[in-house]
């Protein structure tokens, strides 16, 4: 399996899709491996070069105790290009905790993205918009509960109503991956503290990447108001709002989700 080394921390990576397409960098969201991408990944692998990871902490890349922060979750992912060759400049979608790190991954790292899609995330810092203390609180418990329990627990808060009652496979297909891996609570910890404390505001304006903002208009974690900062924050950015989705609109509306990135990614 490939891995990147970044700081004395592996950081697993695989490529996917069709290698003369245009590269696309996928980054998943809290305490979910690349494996959590399910249908979309295999929407997006028709018409991009694909290369996902396991940010640090989850998955099959190391989970060393914290702290960790966005802006090295960042050149994590800056690594991960090294290690796969990539030289020129790639389109990178990230979504939550991912659209936290796609954000310092542009700042920090201009030169290497081509397009941006930050997925149902959060400036951070004072101007954001707070997530609320129960879904904090529910995030904590799933992550100490046991697995199956754990999931079905969290689900509501991360999927809309229409997925949890039409597509119950959905939970059952993150159970079985979630058992498939080995649980870490420091990486847990780790990922949880660095969405806590980013702040990516006020470098937001120096944003030189085209930048799409998506979010579901049901969204119970991440309040959608934070992509409207973001959207209003970034120097010529767009916004979509995705009708009935939830957080995790890759997996509430994968196809819908497939088009938007392919139609901003192809402007």
């Amino acid at each position: 399996m490939p891995f990147a080394v970044h700081r004395g921390c592996r950081l697993f990576w695989e490529r996917d899709g069709n290698p003369t397409a245009p590269p696309l960098l996928l980054v998943r969201g809290l305490s979910r491996s690349s494996r959590y991408w399910g249908e979309l990944r295999e929407r997006l692998a028709k018409s991009f070069h694909l290369l996902v990871t396991d940010n640090r902490g989850s998955g099959r890349s190391d989970a060393p105790w914290p702290p960790y922060s966005t802006k090295r979750m960042a050149d994590d992912h800056a690594a991960v290009l090294d290690a796969a060759g990539v030289t020129g400049r790639v389109h990178v979608f990230g979504i939550s905790l991912g659209g936290m790190i796609a954000q310092h991954i542009a700042l920090r790292h201009p030169s290497r993205v081509d397009r941006l899609i930050l997925g149902c995330t959060t400036p951070g810092g004072e101007h954001a918009v707070r997530i609320g203390r129960k879904a904090v609180f529910a995030l904590l418990r799933a992550s100490m509960g046991p697995v199956a329990r754990s999931m079905r627990r969290v689900a509501p808060l991360l999927l809309s109503a229409e997925t949890l009652r039409e597509r119950p496979e959905v939970v059952e297909q993150w159970i079985a991956i979630a058992l498939g891996e080995r649980r870490r609570r420091a990486g847990f910890l780790g990922q949880f503290l660095a969405a806590g404390r980013h702040d990516a505001w006020r470098r937001l304006p120096f944003m030189t990447a085209p930048t799409l903002v998506v979010t579901g208009d049901a969204d119970r974690l991440i309040p959608p108001e934070n992509s409207r900062l973001l959207a209003e924050r970034i120097p010529g950015a767009k916004l979509r709002v995705i009708a009935g989705a939830g957080h995790d609109f890759p997996s509430d509306k994968p196809e819908e989700t497939a088009e938007i990135v392919r139609e901003f990614l192809r402007a």
